[in-house]
């Protein structure tokens, strides 16, 4: 949502007696002021937001804050400027642990690379389209597309397991473009280090 106006070096979110909350930085004044005129009192679109949220409005003003300490990645907090920052686990939800499902089965391996496989594809899905996707939860390293079994599939490289499974989480059944079109099905793929050549 905010990428759309300039590059969004950090975020921070929280919840406070208001409501959620988060802070947004861009690189400078103008962007930021460009990204408030156009999204405030604006909804994020649906296809954006996880199934049990019906909607959501922005409510914009400016932060006394000019530079973000975000000291960790996490599902909280995220610099994208500094892809080496240690990621917090405890930040984690549960379901980043090993678990056993609901059938007593081991939940499935996770890995640094997910497997993508895009259903109801009505429009084109590039790799420019899937970094902008998949990078708002943290420094994508590569990116294949391929086709297999007659579906497009996509393979997504983070540099590691608890980013990847955060953005495994969030897009999970998540449409790319409105309307149902270009649904995300995501797994851990056994690759851990692609080859793009």
């Amino acid at each position: 949502v905010f990428s759309a106006f300039g590059f969004v070096h950090k975020i921070a979110t929280f919840e406070k007696a208001a409501g959620f909350q988060a802070l947004v930085q861009f690189t400078d004044v103008e962007t930021a002021s460009a990204a408030r005129s156009a999204l405030d009192g604006r909804s994020i679109p649906k296809y954006l937001l996880p199934g049990h949220v019906a909607s959501c409005n922005l409510r914009m003003s400016y932060s006394a804050h000019t530079d973000l300490n975000i000291k960790f990645q996490s599902h909280r907090s995220r610099d994208y400027t500094n892809p080496y920052l240690p990621v917090n686990h405890t930040a984690m939800d549960g379901s980043m642990q090993p678990a056993l499902g609901a059938d007593g089965k081991k939940v499935e391996t996770q890995s640094n690379v997910l497997l993508a496989l895009i259903e109801n594809m009505q429009y084109a899905v590039t790799v420019d389209v899937l970094h902008t996707v998949f990078s708002a939860y943290g420094t994508v390293q590569k990116i294949a597309i391929f086709e297999k079994n007659g579906s497009t599939q996509a393979l997504v490289q983070y540099s590691d397991i608890a980013t990847a499974a955060i953005a495994k989480e969030a897009l999970e059944g998540h449409c790319i473009y409105d309307g149902g079109y270009c649904k995300l099905r995501l797994s851990y793929s056994r690759h851990t280090d692609l080859n793009v050549k």
